[in-house]
């Protein structure tokens, strides 16, 4: 079979801060009044995104790494490794902190861990998001978490639009109100609470708290490594490398006008965050529109992108 561009059919997820953004923004139909998640390229058992065009039309990317693993790169993929959402944030997220690949397979029958960022596509004056700590060590953040001075523990940072956060395991970190996101992460969904200010969930009770593993695995030495986006820009195309790390790239493009594309040597997601053009691959083309979620094969060959647009683009 020869490999094409596969569009996907994104996952909505009802949360409890969610709110009606994904669905004005992006325009995913949905039952649900609020959505605090749209998972748009996914690969895990709590949300697959569904293959909507070609032959792999109605399955999930799961079959399509088992039947035609050159797809996807030049190395033995045991499972799809990336996990891209939208987030809606209606509301403040938990205070929260993922594990390392280490902990969740000791701890999270052999998962993996969670490295995530977030690259913000709309925020309300003054929104902000929850960055790291504090403390100036371990017994510190117990003991203010205890007396709840939440507000002397935790670091804020503003977020607008544009902006981009690295968000590596061992983070402390949350998301404020009023703030619509893309993440790209490790294909995990472990989390582990640390505060969720008292809300009652869609179940009608408090929300399960995990403080102990969060403290064993929030990062207390770490100062931050936070990376430095570098650009690279060409008369149709600008490419800001955002991040790349042991787990993925992330970068954002800006095409206007015509821009080829040499064949990639490893799959690539992308997310169109706006604008709207036409990808052009072995003498067919793909629509390009704002919240098009695509993925292209390693071994497409050539291509080329028609239109105005910005997206977010990674790989491993």
């Amino acid at each position: 079979m020869n490999p094409y561009p596969l569009l996907f059919k994104p996952s909505l997820k009802k949360r409890i801060w969610g709110g009606s953004r994904i669905k004005e923004v992006f325009g995913y139909p949905s039952s649900y009044e609020y959505i605090g998640e749209a998972w748009v390229a996914s690969d895990h058992p709590e949300g697959k995104s569904i293959i909507i065009n070609g032959e792999f039309s109605g399955v999930s990317l799961g079959v399509v790494l088992e039947k035609c693993p050159e797809w996807f790169a030049n190395i033995n993929l045991k499972k799809f490794p990336l996990l891209v959402k939208v987030l809606d944030a209606n509301d403040n997220l938990s205070i929260q902190v993922h594990p390392n690949d280490e902990y969740a397979m000791r701890n999270e029958n052999g998962e993996s861990g969670k490295a995530e960022c977030w690259y913000v596509i709309e925020s309300e004056p003054g929104a902000e998001i929850i960055f790291g700590h504090n403390a100036k060590n371990r017994s510190e953040f117990i003991q203010l978490s205890k007396e709840n001075k939440w507000d002397e523990l935790l670091a804020r940072v503003s977020a607008r639009a544009g902006d981009f956060f690295f968000i590596p395991s061992g983070t402390v970190h949350a998301i404020g109100k009023e703030i619509l996101l893309l993440e790209v992460q490790q294909n995990s969904d472990i989390t582990y609470r640390i505060y969720d200010y008292d809300r009652i969930g869609l179940n009608g009770e408090k929300r399960v708290l995990h403080f102990e593993k969060a403290i064993d695995v929030i990062d207390f030495k770490s100062t931050g490594y936070k990376p430095k986006p570098y650009t690279v820009e060409e008369a149709d195309f600008a490419k800001t490398t955002l991040v790349s790390c042991d787990y993925f790239t992330v970068e954002k493009w800006l095409i206007k006008g015509i821009h080829d594309f040499k064949p990639f040597n490893v799959f690539l997601l992308i997310f169109v965050v706006n604008g709207k053009g036409e990808l052009i691959y072995n003498g067919k083309s793909v629509l390009l529109t704002k919240g098009i979620s695509i993925m292209i094969p390693a071994n497409m060959g050539k291509c080329q992108v028609i239109g105005k647009i910005e997206a977010i683009v990674s790989y491993i």
